[in-house]
């Protein structure tokens, strides 16, 4: 890279870094974009040419620890597993990491329901249509090998099980002392009642 581009980089990692911060300690609706900016170093004006606003920067700073997520989460699944087996295994891995900090996820959670656009937000919004892809592909899997009804839509389906998950996984994190465990064992129950209604009619 060449200066510039050093530079540019620099600033970005130092913005991501104070926002983090920042968001963790106080919450995002504590946290005030100057405040980022100055603890980043960087000027307001510097700050708007690499996010938004600060809902943006929220997802600035999780995106890539999130698409981390969903490689590790779906590349961890057995090919040999019965199918609600091989989708907790998928989702554990998302209250392990939810779990780290639970006020960063519930923030992120809660904006993300009606995030639209920015720079970064569009990038979420894609990380989140990569899961439901992920789940659709272990459907298919899953109707190859004589567990899910031939005739059900894959992504559809897919659609509905990251539905379930994302709702369960909002009354999960509203609850301090639960682990991530208990949020995997409930989450399953919910997902078996799904997964029953798409078995094969004999």
């Amino acid at each position: 890279m060449n200066l510039r581009e050093r530079s540019k980089t620099d600033k970005l990692r130092r913005i991501k870094a104070a926002a983090r911060e920042l968001f963790i300690d106080q919450g995002f609706d504590a946290t005030t974009i100057r405040q980022i900016a100055d603890r980043g170093g960087v000027g307001l004006a510097t700050l708007f040419l690499y996010a938004t606003d600060k809902r943006d920067l929220l997802f600035l700073t999780c995106n890539d620890e999130l698409a981390s997520l969903t490689d590790r989460a779906f590349g961890d699944v057995p090919d040999d597993l019965a199918f609600l087996d091989q989708l907790t295994v998928a989702f554990r891995h998302f209250f392990i990491l939810y779990a780290q900090n639970r006020t960063l996820s519930r923030d992120l959670l809660r904006e993300l329901t009606f995030a639209s656009g920015g720079m970064h937000g569009d990038r979420f919004q894609a990380i989140r249509g990569s899961n439901i892809a992920r789940l659709a592909g272990l459907v298919d899997r899953a109707k190859e090998a004589g567990f899910i009804d031939p005739a059900q839509p894959s992504a559809l389906v897919g659609e509905v099980i990251f539905s379930v998950f994302a709702s369960e996984v909002r009354k999960w994190l509203a609850h301090e002392t639960a682990s991530p465990e208990e949020g995997v064992r409930r989450l399953t129950q919910l997902l078996a009642v799904v997964v029953g209604g798409l078995r094969p009619t004999r």
